[in-house]
């Protein structure tokens, strides 16, 4: 059973995916509770909510007078619920998996449902092709990947290794797409060549916000949800990418994402930016301020109150501020500009009320605001659509078609190639003399998001299921602070380690005891008033925000962070681990070639 329910602020269902299972299971509980007319009857919005309106009114109890929200529940027979937040929307996540691979799906759907909506989350302007976007990625990755695929194992893209002359010539193709696409008026682009789900290339004009990790996992998993038998070969998507976490555009990137199906398992992503990204980061900012102040007022916290309005009031006047900056540049005179006055003026209404509130606490100020609160909301929401959502000022959209098949064209001669060499990146084979013992590893760039790994194939030394645990095992000792872990079993020797490297490849020491750090703040045991973050790309940087744990002074995008898992024949020393990861690394760096991994 695996499903997934979001509510809104009011207890509404917004947004439902059950499979079958857990379907019959709801129908059978709203059987005997006589919601059905009949036994066979439609599972509608209505059913979900008498069902589970205790627990998500718990729920929100919890999270607005205790600021103490559940987690997670777990029932008999393994069936397990995991609670998620967003912008005000309860997601609960339902599944018969333990309690932390569920967190992960859950994180993984919030994650998933900011790249199909941006900020305004299961909005009616949005439309179906939002809704159906973010069912067919959830679809793809909790049935096709999630257990099956190391990308989504360890969240890092694969890298196809290629030689340094074919890598110049792909190289110089996406520079010459891209140079086209700044010739059509389109100066921020990314494009990307995907062969077979592993990454050949990406490509980026100076002037685009950099892609995170995420960004690079999101659209290749978006490409295989969309590649169905009778799909088309083209197709345009709007979505909003995230940008590297160090850059202050960075959060919500509206982006339209045109995918072409080429010859050998080829895919081409034309990536292009179009919204004003200090704009958009300034709105896109504002609702998460403001929801914040809503959570405030809710829990009746009094002293936080006071600072979590002068944030709220930096945004807005910020916010508004820069749209007028926009409107002025743009010469704006339509639904924009009438929007933004309204807002302005709804504003200046709120702000009046909350000096007032300053003065003297009045309890019914504080009601009337929060009665105003909601509307302000949709004001908000509505500013974000108008100035941050339209995409109209891409009239290129035709030409990209014509731009992949340029880029096909010249790519033809190498496309077979490409294709084989896709399923066979990397054998383990080749490392077998020169690293005796060593039956499997996984060498991953978290800085860039990338990784290196043999493929897995059916018939593999190493089963699967030892994979997955082994990696489960080395995340639960980083969360405790250890960046080296070795143990074995009756059959392997397991070895993990990540460090950090400055841009000259030299290693980089942090005089911070990590141990101490997170046993400190209760991350290590789970005991911390919020839920500790777990290692990974998708649900959030991760690894960015170690880097700049440990090196507070240093610019985060100067800081390289490498992970690498081994897995030896049980029969395999320590000593002899650790010297075939320091030489793999060596060995790899050379295989990869010019281009620092």
């Amino acid at each position: 059973m695996n499903g997934l329910i979001v509510f809104n602020s009011a207890n509404d269902v917004v947004f439902q995916k059950l499979n079958e299972p857990l379907t019959q299971k709801i129908r059978n509980v709203a059987n005997a509770q006589g919601l059905l007319r009949s036994a066979g009857g439609p599972l509608d919005s209505n059913i979900l909510l008498q069902i589970f309106s205790p627990i998500v009114g718990s729920q929100r109890i919890m999270q607005c007078q205790f600021d103490n929200a559940y987690s997670s529940l777990q029932c008999e027979q393994g069936f397990n619920l995991v609670f998620g937040e967003l912008l005000g929307f309860t997601f609960l996540k339902i599944g018969q998996i333990p309690v932390e691979l569920l967190g992960r799906q859950m994180g993984v759907a919030i994650t998933l449902t900011r790249y199909c909506y941006g900020a305004n989350l299961f909005a009616a302007q949005a439309g179906a092709m939002q809704q159906e976007l973010l069912t067919q990625c959830l679809d793809t990755y909790e049935t096709l990947l999630w257990q099956e695929d190391q990308t989504y194992l360890l969240e890092a893209m694969p890298k196809l290794v290629i030689n340094a002359e074919l890598k110049r010539t792909v190289h110089l193709t996406l520079d010459a797409t891209l140079e086209h696409l700044r010739q059509l008026g389109l100066p921020r682009a990314h494009a990307l060549l995907l062969v077979s789900h592993k990454l050949v290339a990406v490509n980026s004009t100076h002037q685009a916000l950099p892609l995170a990790a995420a960004d690079l996992l999101f659209l290749s998993l978006m490409a295989r949800s969309l590649q169905a038998p009778k799909s088309p070969s083209q197709r345009a998507v709007a979505v909003f990418l995230q940008g590297v976490s160090h850059d202050v555009n960075s959060g919500c990137v509206p982006s339209i994402v045109h995918i072409s199906r080429l010859h050998g398992n080829q895919v081409l992503l034309q990536v292009i930016e179009y919204a004003h990204m200090p704009l958009t980061s300034c709105i896109y900012d504002s609702f998460f301020v403001l929801q914040k102040i809503v959570a405030v007022q809710h829990q009746g916290d009094s002293d936080a109150l006071k600072p979590a309005y002068d944030n709220l009031e930096s945004f807005i006047v910020q916010a508004i501020n820069a749209l007028k900056r926009y409107l002025k540049q743009r010469g704006e005179t339509g639904d924009l500009e009438n929007c933004t006055k309204k807002f302005a003026a709804r504003w200046e209404n709120l702000r009046k009320m909350y000096s007032e509130y300053f003065k003297n606490y009045e309890r019914e100020l504080l009601v009337r605001i929060e009665s105003n609160l909601p509307a302000f909301g949709e004001e908000l929401k509505q500013i974000f659509t108008l100035a941050c959502c339209d995409s109209s000022c891409v009239h290129e959209l035709d030409q990209l078609a014509d731009t992949a098949a340029n880029v096909e064209a010249k790519l033809l001669e190498f496309a077979e190639f490409l294709a084989v060499k896709a399923t066979r990146n990397i054998s383990i084979d080749a490392y077998l003399e020169d690293f005796p013992g060593l039956v499997h590893f996984m060498y991953v760039n978290r800085s860039k998001g990338q990784m290196l790994a043999p493929d897995l194939r059916p018939n593999q030394l190493v089963p699967k299921t030892k994979l997955w645990s082994m990696v489960e095992i080395a995340r639960s000792y980083l969360k405790k602070g250890q960046t080296t872990v070795m143990w074995k079993d009756k059959a392997f020797h397991y070895s993990y380690f990540l460090w950090f490297e400055d841009m000259a490849g030299g290693i980089l020491s942090t005089a911070m005891d990590l141990q101490q750090h997170f046993l400190s703040s209760g991350a290590a045991s789970g005991n911390g008033s919020k839920s500790p973050t777990e290692p990974g790309a998708l649900t959030m940087d991760y690894y960015h925000d170690l880097a700049d744990l440990c090196f507070p002074k240093l610019s985060p995008a100067k800081v390289r962070v490498y992970e690498l898992y081994c897995i030896h024949l049980g029969l395999v020393t320590a000593t002899c681990a650790v010297e075939h990861a320091r030489r793999l690394v060596a060995t790899i760096s050379d295989v990869v070639g010019e281009e620092t991994f």
